[in-house]
């Protein structure tokens, strides 16, 4: 029972850490490619980075980050 808690545990973390890295990665993407740049403060609209979608898939941002 132990290493059946223990196996659910770690695949729920792994779950948890790609669910953020694949944020993390579409947030990172559409600031590297200047989508969400606003001119008149010559920031970045961070509201805009947080809803971007940059890829067409979830699993891109995952294998890009995993990549680089």
């Amino acid at each position: 029972m132990k290493a059946r808690a223990a196996l659910c545990l770690a695949v729920a973390l792994i779950v948890w850490l790609s669910l953020a890295l694949v944020r993390v990665e579409s947030q990172r993407y559409a600031m590297a490619v200047g989508m969400c740049w606003n001119d008149a403060l010559r920031l970045p609209d961070l509201a805009c980075v947080e809803r971007a979608e940059t890829r067409t898939a979830w699993y891109w941002h995952l294998l890009h980050a995993l990549k680089g």
